[in-house]
């Protein structure tokens, strides 16, 4: 498949810095930075090392992974092939990626930027996930980047949509448009605080396409900031297949290990 995104460069993931200024440098004096999630002061950096997930190394990653899920592969399993999961369960997205397990500091930074919440990280995060892409992905080409949208009651509580923010930056580096095309339809509490029956009960009728948008022959890359049960991204993928889209992957910053449990769980609702 041709691609029509910018590819980037990218020889290695690094935390991105920020560049010295003598205004910021005044402005330090008398507002002094900390670290976004632990608050421990902090020069030229949004993050210290005591907080930071460790990057993973992707060179080469796609080799060892299944093409589908992104777990890892068995030895006797061929390169570049599926898992034996994903060849018995079926999945409404194409291909998923992330970049941590949803675990120790990982799960800190996250709970940070979505909980705080914080711009700034959420800025951080997207250049990661954009730095990352040409190294997840081996075919790209999408059309559109859409965010997982979150709950009304959500929005009031914290003013911010963190898969919208993470979506304009990594759409705003690819040179590609971000579209807001998913409701979240009148479930007033957030996932993360439904235990996993509940978010498997209610999955089919979870999101729907606003009035007037089309995806009709799109191919897209959804933006999820954590994956859990595999629910929502699946709720999301159902719809907009449903609407006509070709092609639907997933990139998120984490995955939580709970979500092998209830992948056959999710599969069969939709199956």
């Amino acid at each position: 498949m041709t691609t029509n995104c910018r590819h980037i460069q990218a020889p290695t993931l690094t935390y991105p810095r920020t560049k010295p200024s003598w205004l910021g440098s005044c402005l330090e004096v008398i507002l002094p930075t900390e670290c976004l999630v632990c608050h421990r002061p902090l020069r030229l950096e949004r993050v210290c090392y005591r907080c930071r997930p460790a990057l993973p190394d992707l060179h080469g990653i796609l080799l060892s992974r299944c093409q589908l899920c992104f777990e890892p592969l068995s030895l006797s399993a061929h390169v570049g092939s599926a898992c034996e999961a994903c060849k018995l369960h079926h999945a409404l997205t194409d291909q998923i990626r992330f970049l941590w397990e949803y675990d120790g500091l990982a799960r800190d930074l996250i709970r940070s930027m979505k909980y705080q919440p914080s711009l700034v990280l959420a800025s951080l995060c997207s250049t990661l996930l954009k730095d990352a892409i040409p190294h997840l992905f081996s075919s790209r080409g999408w059309d559109l980047i859409i965010p997982i949208p979150s709950s009304r009651l959500t929005y009031r509580r914290r003013l911010f949509h963190p898969c919208a923010e993470l979506a304009h930056g990594v759409a705003r580096q690819l040179k590609l448009p971000t579209k807001n095309i998913l409701t979240h339809n009148k479930h007033r509490l957030p996932q993360a605080s439904l235990n996993h029956d509940a978010r498997l009960r209610r999955l089919k009728t979870l999101f729907s396409i606003k009035n007037g948008c089309r995806v009709e022959g799109k191919r897209i890359l959804m933006i999820e900031d954590v994956i859990t049960t595999g629910a929502t991204i699946s709720a999301a993928a159902y719809q907009l297949k449903k609407a006509g889209a070709t092609q639907v992957d997933v990139l998120a910053l984490a995955r939580t290990r709970v979500w092998r449990r209830f992948r056959s769980r999710v599969s069969a609702i939709f199956a």
